[in-house]
C-alpha cells in the first residue's frame, strides 16, 4: 500500500490546518507528517504547490527527491506584506507513487516595517495616574465599509495587554496579548482576518487596555512602569476592495476613550470589577460616546522599538476544571477545591443587591485548620473582586480579564450576605497557558510514578504561559533561564514547543549585557548573576536541544552568534580555563552544596562542546575545531582542579559526580570509579537525593546511560525526603520549589521561597518516557531501549512526535517473561536494543519485540 495522507502541516513551526496563519517574515518553512497503512512505505520525495489570493501560481516545487519533511524552505516567487498564499503538499513513496494532496492551508505575510502601519499612532487615555493600578481604559472607533470588500486584516498591539472586539463581539480568543517581551527592544503584534465579519455598512472597533507586564507590577521589588510610563494602544485595520481600492482605519486622535467597570487589573494583585459601571453597547455602532474624550496621541510607529508579528502560540483558555469538593472549614466560609494546582482564573455567576461586593481569594495549599495558606504568595495580593449591579434576582457572569493566578483553592465571599446558596455560583476554573497541545502520554504500574508524570505535565502547563516562568503564583513569575534549559528535553516530549522556545530565545538575546553575559532572567527585567552557569548557558544549550528534537538548523543559525558571545564571556572571566564561584547560583537549592566553581567549569566545558556541535551542523569547520579544542582545555582544567590522583571527583557530591559523568569530564580510565563513587554517595544517603535544580535533572539519565539502572530506579521510587515521590506522598499535584516545601509532619518550609508549582524538578518526566518506556527519540533516529524493572510493570508511553505516533509498551509476567511492543512512524530511522544487548532494525509500523 502507498502513503495515505499528509498531516500535521506547519508553517514556521506553527500548526496551520484550518486557520489563516500570519507569518513574521517572507522566509517561511514548511513541515509535515505522513500517514500510511504499510510498514514499507516511506517518503521518497515531496511536492509543494502554492498560489496567491488571485489564483496565480506562486510556486510548484515539482517532485523533489528526498526524505526532508521539516523546515523545508519556501523557494517560490518573492513574497511581500499582505500576500496571502494557499498551498498543498503531497509526498511520494520510494517507488514514486504519490499520496493525495493535503488539505489546502493558508498563510499571510504580516506587516514588516513602520510604513506598513499607514500612519497609525500610539494612543492612550490621559486621565489615569499610573503610580498605582488604575481603571482600564476602553477605546472605540466607528467606520464605514463599502460594497465589494475582498480582504480586511486588523493588526494590533499594546504597551500593556488588550482585548479587541468588533461590533460587540470579541475578536479571537487570545489572552494577555500581545504577551511579554522587553518592550524597549521589541513589541509583538497580532493579526486577525476580519474579511467575513464586515458586510457593507457602519461598524465599530472596541479595545480594552490594561497594564500587563509593560506597566504593571513586576518582581518582588514591585517595580511599576518598567518599560513605559502608561499603557498605549496601536492598531491598523486595512480594507482591500475587489476594485483595488484600499482604506485604513488606524489609531489616532479620532478614537474615543473612557474608563469602565475594571477599576484596576494587575498580574500579581488581581482584578477589581464594578458591574455598576458597565457601558452596554460601548463597542457597537451608534453608541453615544459624547461624554468620552478624544484619545491622546503618544508617538509614531517609526519611533517604536521593532514591531514583530507574534510567532509563538498565544495564551488561551486551554481547559476547564470543575470543583471536586466544596469545603466549609468554618461557618459561612466556602472554599472550592479544583483538585489540581494550575495557572489561570475562574468563571463565576454571582448575584446580589446593587453594590454587593464579592471577593475571590486563591491558594495552592491549605492551613491545618482548612483556611487558605497564602504567605508564600509574598507581596502578590492575588485576589479579585466583583461589585454587583443588581437586582438580587439577576445572575451575572464574571471572568477576570487581565490577570491570572496560580492556585488550587478558591474562597469566595459575598454570597453570604444575600443568602445565596454557594452552589448557585456555578464556579469553574479556567486553565491558562500558551496554546500548545499535549503530545505525550505515560503510565505504569506504580500509581505514585503516574502521579509524578502528571505533576510534571501540570507544572509545564502552569508555567509555560507566554514565557517559561519559574512559578505562577507569587510576586515573581519570571523567565529564569536555568529552569527552562534543564526542563527543555521533557518539555519537548510533553508539548510541541519549538515556536515557544524560539520566541523565548529572542528574549534571551535581547537581554545580553554589554559585556556579553547572557541573562539569567528573560525578558531581563532584573539582572541577577547574568552569565551564571546553567542559567546564562541556556542561550547555548536550548538551541542545541531544539535541534536534536526538531532538526531545526534555523534555530541554530539565528542563535549561533549569541552562543559564541556567551561562551567568549565565560572564557574572559576564567583563569586557566576554570571559572570562579562569584556570581553563580551553583546547584540551586541542593541539600548538599557543590562548589559553584566546579559547577561553572563543568558547564563551561559542556557549552564549548555544544557550540562546536552547532558549528559542525552549520558547516563552519574552523569554529568547530576551535571550540572542540576549547572544550578539551576546559576538561583538562577540570581534572586538574576537581579530581584527585585516581581521577575521582572532589568534593564527591552527587551533583559534582553527575556533572563530571554526564558532561564527559572524567578521564576515560576513571569513569567506572566515579560511577561507583556516585552510587556509594546515593546509597550512603539512604538512596535519597542531595541534588538541586541542575544535578537533579541529570542524575537518573546519567545512571541509566552508564548501566546503573537499579540504582536509578531505587532512587526514583524513594518516598522519603528528599525525593520526587515524597512530594507526591504529601499530596502534591505539581512540583515544588523545595524538596521539603511541606510535610504533614513538619508543616510548611521556608516561606520566603516556597512555591508549590515550580517545574524544574519535573525534568524527571523525560526519564520516565525515554528510559522506563524506552523511547529514545531524536529527529535523526529513534532507539527503543527499556529498563525492564518489575516494580513499574506494566509500562506504556505514546509520543506524538514531529514524524508521527511513537509508542512503546511492556510488561512482565509473574514468571518473568517480558512482553514488549513498539510502534515506529514513517520517515524516522529506528532500531531496538533488546535486553541482552542485541540490536534490531525497525521499519515503520507496529512490532512485537519480545
Amino acid at each position: 500500500m502507498s502513503i495515505l495522507a499528509v498531516t500535521g502541516v506547519q508553517v514556521n513551526d506553527r500548526d496551520c490546518t484550518g486557520v489563516l496563519l500570519f507569518v513574521a517574515s517572507p522566509q517561511v518553512e514548511f513541515s509535515w507528517r505522513i500517514e500510511t497503512d504499510s510498514p514499507d512505505s516511506r517518503q521518497g520525495g515531496y511536492q509543494i504547490v502554492a498560489s496567491g489570493a488571485d489564483g496565480r501560481l506562486l510556486w510548484d516545487s515539482g517532485r523533489v527527491v528526498g526524505t526532508a519533511c521539516r523546515g523545508v524552505p519556501w523557494r517560490g516567487a518573492g513574497l511581500k506584506v499582505g500576500d496571502r498564499v494557499s498551498f498543498c503538499i503531497r509526498v511520494f513513496d520510494r517507488d514514486g507513487s504519490p499520496s493525495p494532496f493535503s488539505v489546502e492551508n493558508t498563510f499571510e505575510v504580516a506587516l514588516l516595517s513602520p510604513g506598513d502601519w499607514h500612519g497609525a499612532r500610539w494612543i492612550r487615555f490621559a486621565g489615569n495616574c499610573c503610580a498605582a493600578a488604575a481603571p482600564a481604559p476602553h477605546f472605540r472607533r466607528e467606520f464605514t465599509v463599502g460594497d465589494g470588500l475582498r480582504r480586511a486584516v486588523l493588526s494590533i498591539t499594546a504597551r500593556g495587554v488588550f482585548e479587541p472586539s468588533l461590533d460587540g463581539t470579541r475578536i479571537g480568543g487570545d489572552l494577555l496579548a500581545p504577551g511579554w517581551t522587553d518592550f524597549r527592544k521589541q513589541i509583538q503584534f497580532l493579526s486577525y482576518d476580519l474579511s467575513d465579519c464586515l458586510p457593507p455598512g457602519r461598524h465599530a472597533l472596541g479595545v480594552i487596555l490594561a497594564e500587563g507586564w509593560c506597566c504593571g507590577n513586576l518582581t518582588v521589588l514591585r517595580m511599576r512602569n518598567v518599560y513605559h510610563p502608561h499603557p498605549e494602544l496601536l492598531a491598523h485595520l486595512e480594507l482591500v476592495y475587489r476594485d483595488g481600492r484600499r482604506e485604513s482605519v488606524v489609531t489616532d486622535s479620532g478614537w474615543k476613550t473612557a474608563t469602565g467597570p475594571i477599576l484596576g487589573s494587575d498580574l500579581y494583585d488581581g482584578e477589581d470589577y464594578d458591574a455598576r459601571l458597565e457601558m452596554p453597547g460601548w463597542n457597537t455602532p451608534g453608541f453615544d460616546d459624547g461624554a468620552w474624550e478624544a484619545a491622546r496621541e503618544s508617538g509614531e510607529v517609526a519611533e517604536t522599538p521593532r514591531l514583530v508579528q507574534k510567532s509563538a502560540p498565544p495564551v488561551r483558555y486551554m481547559r476547564e476544571l470543575k470543583p471536586v469538593r466544596l469545603l466549609r472549614p468554618k461557618k459561612d466560609v466556602c472554599i472550592w477545591d479544583f483538585g489540581q494546582n494550575f495557572s489561570g482564573t475562574f468563571r463565576v455567576r454571582p448575584r446580589g443587591i446593587p453594590g454587593r461586593r464579592y471577593t475571590f481569594a486563591t491558594a495552592e495549599i491549605l492551613e491545618p485548620d482548612g483556611s487558605l495558606y497564602t504567605l508564600n504568595y509574598r507581596g502578590a495580593r492575588s485576589q479579585d473582586s466583583y461589585i454587583c449591579a443588581g437586582p438580587v434576582e439577576q445572575t451575572a457572569e464574571y471572568v477576570p480579564k487581565f490577570t491570572f493566578h496560580g492556585f488550587r483553592y478558591l474562597q469566595i465571599d459575598g454570597w453570604q450576605f444575600d443568602r445565596i446558596p454557594p452552589e448557585e455560583l456555578d464556579v469553574t476554573a479556567l486553565v491558562m497557558y500558551s496554546a500548545m497541545p499535549d503530545r505525550c502520554r505515560f503510565s505504569c504500574g506504580d500509581s505514585g510514578v503516574n502521579r509524578l508524570w502528571l505533576n510534571a505535565l501540570w507544572g509545564q502547563r502552569s508555567n509555560f504561559l507566554e514565557i517559561p516562568t519559574d512559578c505562577p503564583q507569587r510576586d515573581e513569575r519570571l523567565g529564569w533561564t536555568g529552569d527552562a534549559q534543564i526542563f527543555a528535553p521533557a518539555a519537548m516530549l510533553n508539548m510541541d514547543c519549538l515556536a515557544f522556545f524560539r520566541k523565548y530565545l529572542r528574549d534571551i538575546r535581547d537581554g545580553f549585557t554589554p559585556e556579553g553575559a547572557a541573562p539569567s532572567i528573560a525578558p531581563a527585567v532584573l539582572h541577577i548573576n547574568d552569565g551564571a552557569a546553567g542559567w546564562g548557558d541556556a542561550v547555548t544549550l536550548l538551541p542545541c536541544a531544539l535541534y536534536r528534537h526538531y532538526g531545526s538548523t534555523a534555530v541554530l543559525a539565528e542563535n549561533y552568534e549569541a552562543m559564541k558571545r556567551a561562551l567568549h564571556y565565560q572564557l574572559s572571566r576564567s583563569e586557566d580555563f576554570v571559572i570562579g564561584g562569584e556570581g553563580q547560583f551553583g546547584d540551586w537549592l541542593a541539600p548538599e552544596e557543590t562548589p559553584p566553581e566546579l559547577v561553572a567549569t563543568a558547564y563551561f566545558a559542556h557549552c564549548a562542546e555544544n557550540v562546536a556541535e552547532a558549528a559542525g551542523i552549520l558547516q563552519i569547520p574552523g569554529d568547530r575545531d576551535h571550540f572542540l579544542k576549547l572544550a578539551e582545555n576546559v576538561k583538562r582544567a577540570f581534572r586538574r582542579k576537581f579530581t584527585d590522583g585516581a581521577g575521582l571527583v572532589r568534593p564527591a557530591t552527587q551533583t559534582a559526580l553527575v556533572l563530571a559523568l554526564s558532561f564527559g569530564l572524567a578521564a576515560p580510565g576513571a569513569v567506572t570509579g566515579n560511577l561507583d563513587l556516585l552510587e556509594q554517595r546515593i546509597r550512603g544517603n539512604g538512596t535519597k537525593l542531595s541534588t538541586g535544580f541542575l544535578g537533579t535533572a541529570l542524575i537518573l539519565p546519567t545512571l541509566a546511560r552508564f548501566g546503573r539502572t537499579r540504582c536509578a530506579c531505587d532512587l526514583l521510587l524513594q518516598r522519603e525526603c528528599p525525593s520526587w515521590l515524597f512530594q507526591v506522598r504529601q499530596g502534591a499535584t505539581t512540583f515544588w520549589e523545595r524538596w521539603d516545601s511541606f510535610s504533614r509532619e513538619k508543616g510548611f518550609g521556608d516561606v520566603s521561597m516556597n512555591s508549590f508549582n515550580h517545574y524544574a524538578y519535573g525534568a524527571v518526566s523525560e526519564f520516565l518516557v525515554s528510559w522506563l518506556a524506552g523511547i529514545h527519540y531524536r529527529h535523526d533516529g529513534l532507539v527503543f531501549e527499556i529498563i525492564p524493572d518489575r516494580r513499574f510493570s506494566p509500562v506504556e508511553a505514546v509520543f506524538d512526535s514531529p514524524f508521527g505516533r511513537i509508542a512503546s509498551s511492556w510488561s512482565l509476567t509473574p514468571e518473568g517473561e517480558l512482553h514488549w511492543e513498539a510502534e515506529v512512524p514513517p520517515g524516522l530511522p529506528a532500531s531496538a536494543r533488546l535486553p541482552g544487548g542485541r540490536e534490531l532494525p525497525l521499519a515503520p509500523g507496529r512490532h512485537i519485540l519480545c
